[in-house]
């Protein structure tokens, strides 16, 4: 059975934050404080938290022997990466204002991760119209980088929003990460010269992206 992608359940959540842990730290490696990245995705952090009502997920699943380098076939399925998405959040709510972060692992890396802190808060005047989404997270397990499903589950994103009548879309991701950045240049997102720094992190500056859709 190849991999595919379907919408998150209550049970994938201890495999997310796996995901999103191991994937930190492949692609935060000399970006973000080790320390920080730890703290950051550890167990019963903000990732744990209920997520708001406008969030969607989607998970990548491979048969398990093959997520871990053996035969295809097996199962049951294990989740080697995720996306999330919905309208766009003002930068405040997005942030928690004691740690946060942005970039990504998967073939390049994601936007805005999950940290410790409240959960996302009010969405801007053009999330709440409909106009502008969010690609809010994307991470691969690192052995799956490279393996095209990055830009699969971007291209579920592009497309969940196209058919809710979005315009564009954004995303954040680190300055500093440019693996990341060559992977949503390749999707046809462009900076728009919108920064924020992350003090929680270590002072480390996040870039806005945006796309048409």
């Amino acid at each position: 059975m190849a991999t595919e992608i379907r919408p998150a359940s209550a049970a994938d959540g201890p495999a997310i934050a796996r995901v999103r842990r191991e994937s930190w730290f492949a692609a935060y490696a000399g970006i973000i404080d080790a320390q920080l990245i730890d703290r950051a995705t550890a167990p019963g952090g903000h990732g744990s938290s209920a997520a708001p009502s406008y969030r969607t997920t989607l998970v990548a699943v491979a048969p398990e022997e093959q997520a871990v380098g053996g035969t295809a076939g097996a199962q049951p399925q294990a989740v080697i990466g995720y996306t999330a998405f919905g309208p766009e959040r003002t930068v405040a709510s997005a942030i928690p204002p004691n740690l946060s972060l942005s970039g990504g692992a998967d073939e390049a890396a994601a936007p805005r991760p999950e940290a410790a802190g409240p959960p996302p808060g009010p969405l801007t005047e053009a999330g709440l119209a409909g106009e502008t989404g969010e690609l809010y997270a994307l991470y691969l397990t690192p052995a799956w980088w490279s393996a095209g499903i990055g830009r699969a589950l971007t291209d579920a994103v592009l497309t969940a929003l196209r058919a809710d009548s979005y315009r564009r879309v954004v995303l954040w991701t680190l300055t500093g990460n440019a693996r990341a950045r060559r992977f949503y240049e390749t999707a046809g997102f462009a900076p728009d010269g919108a920064t924020n720094i992350l003090t929680g992190l270590g002072g480390v500056e996040e870039l806005r992206y945006v796309r048409d859709l």
